[in-house]
């Protein structure tokens, strides 16, 4: 929930040439051979992770993911994922894992989870049944099922948000929440039984029932800032999405804040079957706020479970957002934020809420300033003073890495009733993911209204991206968008294919108008005509992303006639491409 935890699932297990006894002794009974075979099984993926609970922990069982073989590949699969080949596709699988499940002695391999759209399962294995498993020619990879955790004044202004969800605000669709669960007796998220008029549906992939009801508060929380009821209480402003429906997918165990990725992939999965449960609010965002590890470039290869149920999910429409993680990494995200068919989302301060400087949990490995603390999980923490727009200290960011939304302090609901709205509310990477997924929420409303069909998730990260304003980490020179939901909505009203610029903010009554030719730069998709009157604007413009733009200058103040020219300072093109048409650099 709180910034303080730094979670690590990286393992390091040295076994030396002499190791034989010492394995021995830590594994009891098993067999030091079979485990030395197993290290060495290339279908095992990190054999030191999937065999730790034998080695170290002398455990008679662990959990593992078990991915399968099959004749389809995961692209054409996913082609066949539209609405009237799933249930092909599912009874395809579940002949599959029928046929293969049946040779294993079950109190060697014990089924937790059958995934429905991917051939594979996770299981409670012994040692006898992992190496079952490795010989089996159906199995193509055996994997850790390892443990998540969450990533943990309003930021909806911040995003330019306000004015939009006015007008778009995520009726006609659904956000799933995939995390602890959401208590549906609140107020403003249903304020009644399951299902209800905002929850409308869900399950427990953790505890395997229907019952999604929050135990922790971490799932109740995101829930109200991606689209919690409108209402004005305190700080509380409403969701972003306020008018969307809610699913609640609860894939924690018990009242506990830890998850299995199998969990998680089943939840993914769950969204996929029951889509279009209410066919006037389908689901078409995933927020999941679970995470960790840590990984320097796009993972897709460390999980070849979670990979394919991202891909299965985006396939069918779903857009997914997944938090960055909170250890304040310059050069990696968490994990599963690197898979590439998720958004990934770091955390920028919503507000200057203190002028004093603040220690930060991050970890050994950030290369933000750091100073020792016993009172970090960590070891260490960083000094950093909150200052609105500025991406927070602790979180985790990367090349690769998607957007940035707001986080400190988060005022949402809470658990039992009420809100948070102590200092310092609901935070990290945990509540910039839900202040992302409201706003695609917005943004597919929006696109639903004004061209009759929701985007593509491609479309999502596409608009998001090229309207967001730029923002660059203070611990490292990395410049991501930072979601403006206005400037988002503007690009499918027009502002995508044309934008203004005139000192006066008039541009002669059109619209979107900026009174700055970067910023207009900057809100625009590829392929946009940004046209700016006549003036001399004492600005250096920089265009630093992948995208085609044609800047015409020397426009008269109604905006129907070149009559001069454009002076700027200087125009610098690091990334795409510009047309310059009666534009003069001095």
């Amino acid at each position: 929930m709180t910034i303080a935890f730094v979670i690590s699932l990286g393992l390091v297990l040295e076994v030396s040439a002499a190791g034989a006894a010492e394995i021995e002794n830590k594994s009891g009974n098993a067999s030091t051979n079979r485990i030395n075979r197993l290290l060495e099984s290339p279908g095992i993926t990190v054999p030191r992770a999937v065999l730790k609970d034998f080695i170290e922990n002398r455990s008679a069982s662990t959990r593992v993911i078990v991915n399968l073989r099959e004749t389809e590949t995961v692209d054409a699969r996913n082609r066949s994922m539209q609405p009237n080949n799933r249930e092909r596709v599912a009874n395809r699988v579940h002949e599959l894992l029928e046929r293969v499940l049946g040779v294993f002695n079950p109190t060697q391999v014990e089924t937790t989870h059958r995934f429905k759209y991917m051939a594979g399962f996770s299981a409670q294995v012994t040692l006898e049944g992992l190496e079952a498993l490795v010989e089996n020619p159906d199995v193509l990879s055996i994997e850790e099922d390892r443990l998540l955790y969450p990533n943990l004044a309003q930021g909806i202004p911040l995003m330019n948000a306000t004015t939009a969800r006015s007008s778009y605000n995520g009726a006609g669709l659904s956000v799933a929440i995939c995390d602890t669960g959401i208590d549906y007796t609140h107020a403003r998220l249903g304020n009644g039984g399951f299902p209800n008029s905002k929850v409308i549906g869900g399950y427990d992939t953790g505890d395997g029932d229907n019952d999604p009801m929050d135990l922790n508060g971490h799932g109740t929380a995101c829930a109200g800032i991606a689209a919690g009821d409108l209402g004005f209480d305190g700080d509380y402003i409403g969701g972003v999405a306020h008018n969307a429906r809610l699913y609640a997918l609860k894939i924690s165990h018990g009242s506990g804040g830890s998850a299995y990725n199998s969990s998680m992939i089943e939840a993914w999965e769950w969204c996929i079957t029951h889509q279009h449960d209410d066919v006037g609010n389908p689901i078409m965002v995933i927020n999941t706020s679970f995470g960790g590890g840590r990984s320097s470039g796009y993972c897709d290869a460390s999980s070849v479970a979670m990979t394919r149920a991202a891909a299965n999910a985006k396939a069918v429409g779903m857009t997914l957002f997944v938090s960055s993680g909170n250890d304040g990494y310059c050069d990696a995200i968490g994990w599963p934020a690197c898979i590439s068919h998720v958004i990934s989302v770091g955390a920028v301060y919503d507000a200057p809420f203190t002028e004093t400087v603040l220690g930060w949990c991050v970890a050994e490995s950030s290369c933000a300033e750091k100073y020792s603390s016993g009172g970090c999980p960590s070891g260490y923490y960083s000094p950093d003073t909150p200052k609105a727009d500025a991406v927070a200290v602790y979180s985790d960011t990367a090349s690769f890495l998607s957007l940035l939304a707001p986080s400190n302090w988060a005022t949402t609901t809470k658990m039992g009733g009420g809100y948070w709205t102590a200092a310092y509310g609901f935070s990290g990477t945990s509540a910039a993911c839900p202040y992302a997924a409201g706003a695609a929420a917005c943004l597919q409303d929006a696109a639903k209204a004004i061209n009759g069909a929701f985007l593509t998730p491609d479309q999502v990260q596409s608009v998001l991206t090229s309207t967001g304003d730029l923002v660059t980490d203070a611990k490292v020179a990395i410049t991501k968008p930072r979601v403006n939901l206005g400037q988002a909505v503007a690009s499918l009203q027009g502002g995508g294919l044309m934008a203004y610029v005139e000192p006066a903010g008039v541009c002669g009554g059109k619209s979107p108008c900026y009174t700055g030719i970067q910023s207009a730069i900057n809100a625009v998709g590829s392929g946009a005509t940004v046209k700016i009157s006549w003036d001399a604007y004492a600005q250096a413009l920089t265009l630093n992303t992948a995208k085609a733009l044609t800047i015409r200058g020397g426009w008269d103040s109604a905006f129907t006639t070149q009559t001069s020219n454009t002076t700027v300072t200087s125009l610098t093109i690091e990334k795409g491409s510009v047309v310059v048409e009666q534009l003069i650099l001095q």
